[in-house]
């Protein structure tokens, strides 16, 4: 149950993380995604990536 309980902790960080990372593409080029110039948006995808993988993988182990 514990080990429940850190991963949802590090998923909630990474999401944070991952959301801060758009927020700051936002404040400086007044766009939350752009295609065009993956360099903010491929940390905040691993960010949301790391987040999906912790999850399935925490809500699909045996117990």
């Amino acid at each position: 149950m514990n080990r429940m309980w850190i991963a949802l902790g590090v998923s909630l960080l990474f999401a944070v993380v991952g959301f801060l990372i758009l927020y700051d593409q936002y404040l400086i080029n007044e766009i939350w995604f752009q295609v065009e110039d993956l360099h903010h948006e491929s940390f905040a995808l691993s960010s949301f990536t790391l987040v999906i993988g912790v999850l399935i993988g925490t809500f699909t182990q045996k117990k």
